[in-house]
């Protein structure tokens, strides 16, 4: 069944992953598109009196002050997308694509980018005949997103490629109506938004979200088999603190360490790292919740620039009638949040390591040094936490914020960008590090579980079993790459925390 849209702030987070994730086809209300068609007659009736308009009427950035005649028009609108379509590097997935579709979409549903409803029903068609255009995720030093967007709605005039079926088939060729004949200022509405930002800050959410939840998981494994104190994890020493975040890390952690096995009786002070698993993962949380929350207001912002407004309430304030320049196609909120997950979970990859380094030393943990049967002939599993160590490092680099770059382009008229592009990929690559760094802790703990003979919580044996399942014991020394290969796979199945896969930003051939 279609996801109707009656209006074009009416996308929440559920509809959203219905459509782009999951693939479900989408119609609008035949009140919308009339809507549209009233404001497209505005708009056209605007430019017929004569008004400058950019992008429309006059050349784009520095040649802003160059006039395009009327005759030129359909070509100059195809024109804009085809010589901004420059970039390179690795496609983009096709969730995140049919995301930035569906929210160019919907906010051409609004009226103020002024384009046709011809367009929004050709980007429904698109949308619902599962169109992937091949788009360039690499980073360019354009303001907002023309470039990537310019590969992805150039497929719609025949430009450019598309996937059929994981192989890449020219634009032209896999439409199988003809190509749209784009209208005046309906090539510069396509590309000068930002709906590529949410797309891309949507899927890393998700992911972000599994993977907390993981490293969570792993700190209560830690927890259970050293047979530390759970005292420092309990409701009430988070709501001392009265952080939302950490209270609710503070819940699940004594979910997971519930039942006879739960040690609450004094004991020696566990190291800072294993104490503070509240806090860090509470922080980071609270940082996704930041981020959920602007994604959330992005589904429904109008981005454009120029927009076509009305004129506004008559008096000695009163705004005329026209195209407006904004600076909305310039993602900054969401970009900065996309960093502060960054650096959040960073830091919880900070406390993995430490954690997973006290797991492995006797005098913390009351196990084998290095978590072997026989210490000295055998070697256990540091080689564990040495590539844990490589896994910070690479991290740590990543965690530089993209959005504190701002350079020149375009003779001095572009000066500053948002580098989402720049900022998903570093998140991207601080959640693969974080991913393998659990793979490996999680191997290290079968490996405890094997060693410790007193049983863990209920909620702990579930995940023990299927660790169990996955990876033998370690008793004799061995490569363990093969064991964390396949640990990481259960993990990105999403299948030790009850959930499923998440999507990835970058395309990724269908086996065989």
């Amino acid at each position: 069944m279609a996801i109707l849209l009656e209006r074009h702030d009416q996308l929440d987070l559920s509809q959203y992953r219905r459509v782009a994730l999951e693939r479900e086809a989408v119609a609008v209300a035949p009140a919308l598109l009339s809507d549209v068609a009233g404001s497209r007659a505005a708009l056209l009736g605007y430019l017929e009196s004569g008004a400058q308009a950019y992008g429309v009427n006059t050349g784009l950035g520095y040649l802003a002050s160059r006039t395009v005649e009327d005759v030129d028009q359909a070509a100059f609108q195809r024109a804009i997308l085809a010589g901004r379509a420059t970039g390179i590097g690795h496609p983009l997935s096709e969730a995140v694509v049919r995301g930035a579709m569906l929210l160019r979409l919907a906010g051409f549903l609004g009226g103020y980018a002024g384009v046709s409803p011809e367009l929004c029903g050709f980007l429904v068609d698109r949308l619902n005949d599962q169109w992937y255009p091949v788009v360039p995720g690499g980073v360019s030093g354009a303001a907002g997103e023309i470039v990537p967007l310019a590969h992805l709605f150039g497929t719609l005039v025949g430009d450019g490629s598309v996937f059929v079926d994981g192989r890449v088939v020219p634009a032209e060729r896999a439409l199988t109506v003809p190509p749209f004949s784009l209208g005046a200022k309906e090539g510069i509405a396509l590309i000068n938004g930002a709906p590529l930002a949410p797309a891309l800050a949507a899927p890393l959410l998700l992911r972000a979200d599994a993977l907390l939840e993981h490293a969570t998981l792993c700190g209560a494994l830690v927890v259970a088999v050293t047979r530390a104190s759970a005292r420092p994890y309990v409701v009430r020493v988070g709501e001392l603190k009265g952080d939302p975040g950490q209270l609710a890390i503070h819940r699940r952690l004594s979910t997971l360490l519930a039942g006879p096995a739960r040690r609450l009786e004094d004991a020696r002070q566990a190291p800072v790292s294993l104490r503070v698993i509240p806090q860090v993962h509470g922080a980071a949380l609270d940082a996704l919740g930041h981020l959920r929350a602007q994604l959330d207001r992005e589904l429904r912002a109008v981005t454009d620039s120029p927009v076509f407004v009305g004129a506004s309430r008559a008096g000695e304030d009163a705004e005329p009638e026209g195209l407006y320049p904004t600076g909305n196609f310039h993602a900054q909120a969401l970009t900065l949040l996309v960093d502060s997950a960054g650096v959040a979970l960073t830091q919880v990859l900070n406390l993995l390591e430490k954690r997973l380094h006290r797991l492995l030393d006797s005098r913390f943990s009351g196990l084998p040094d290095q978590l072997t049967r026989d210490p000295g002939r055998h070697s256990g599993v540091v080689t564990l936490h040495k590539q844990v160590i490589g896994l910070v490092a690479q991290a740590r680099g990543l965690a530089a914020p993209a959005t504190i770059h701002a350079l020149d382009a375009s003779t001095g008229q572009e000066d500053i960008q948002a580098f989402t592009l720049l900022a998903a990929q570093q998140l991207d690559g601080i959640l693969d590090a974080l991913e393998l760094a659990l793979a490996h802790e999680l191997v290290a703990l079968r490996q405890a579980r094997f060693l410790v003979g007193t049983p863990l919580p209920a909620p702990l044996e579930r995940t023990a079993s299927l660790l169990a399942d996955t990876v033998a014991p370690v008793t004799e020394d061995r490569s363990l790459a093969a064991d964390v290969s396949s640990v990481r796979e259960l993990v990105a199945s999403g299948q030790l925390i009850g959930g499923v896969r998440c999507p990835s930003i970058w395309f990724s051939p269908t086996p065989g």
